[in-house]
């Protein structure tokens, strides 16, 4: 038996009905590559079940994915997720892998950066375009096809949630400094102006979430502001009435932020 846990966004958002499968659970894996755990979350678990998750590589969902799968046809195999198990399209290619070897499987949702982060931003969800990523780029690797999803978005009079990577080598978010020079090297077009507005949400679900509402230029100024949190950004299209008044209090969130 294979069971996706998600475990939400802040210290307490697993279920407890996943925290029963965990209990009677032979293995429990930590994927902890797609996003970074929330410490109090693997805290709370190991309080409530007296289990101490394995934090696992990538390469066991990917090139070793066969064989971790395989390892649920004789045993309970619990696998952590942070947010919602079936938002990142990797954990659907277990849960297929899972069916391909005729391993039970279970599924266990929670709260994930499209529902909190979304929700917790006054915007209508149902105005919201595809989502794209901001990775970090190398020598060989530079992509710029973030930039296209939100000028797309933009010209359908659409949002966009924009994600940012995680440095998988030393385990940290990508901060918004670096997110800030990515979009604008990578924004050729001209797509984002720097008047554009856009919504800064930080440790969503935490008790040090913070949202914010700046322009595109000011975002280099919140480096230091907001270091070491998760975060991911909202550009959004032209605002309608009830989306301008729950945007309007973000914009006074800056005055409470942490002096640089």
């Amino acid at each position: 038996m294979l069971a996706l846990i998600g475990l939400g966004l802040g210290p307490k958002d697993i279920s407890a009905g996943a925290l029963e499968f965990i209990r009677s659970a032979d293995e429990i894996l930590l994927e902890s590559y797609t996003s970074i755990p929330d410490p109090g979350a693997i805290a709370f678990i190991v309080s409530q079940t007296g289990a101490e998750p394995v934090r696992t590589l990538r390469s066991d969902f990917e090139d070793n994915l066969k064989t971790t799968v395989a390892r649920a046809k004789s045993c309970r195999l619990a696998i952590l997720v942070i947010g919602d198990p079936l938002v990142a399209t990797t954990h659907h290619i277990i849960l297929d892998e899972a069916r391909k070897q005729d391993v039970g499987t279970a599924v266990f949702h929670s709260s994930s950066i499209f529902s909190a982060g979304i929700g917790e931003s006054g915007l209508d969800i149902y105005r919201f375009g595809p989502t794209t990523t901001v990775p970090f780029w190398s020598e060989k690797y530079r992509p710029t096809s973030f930039i296209d999803t939100i000028a797309r978005n933009l010209s359908n009079s659409q949002h966009t949630l924009v994600l940012l990577d995680i440095d998988q080598k030393n385990g940290m978010p990508m901060g918004i400094s670096y997110a800030a020079q990515t979009l604008s090297a990578a924004d050729v077009s001209h797509a984002i102006a720097g008047s554009s507005p856009v919504i800064v949400l930080a440790d969503i679900g935490r008790a040090s979430q913070c949202i914010i509402s700046t322009k595109f230029t000011a975002l280099q100024d919140l480096s230091k502001r907001l270091e070491g949190k998760t975060m991911a950004l909202i550009f959004p299209a032209k605002l309608n009435f009830a989306e301008e008044e729950a945007v309007g209090r973000f914009e006074k969130a800056l005055s409470g932020l942490p002096s640089p």
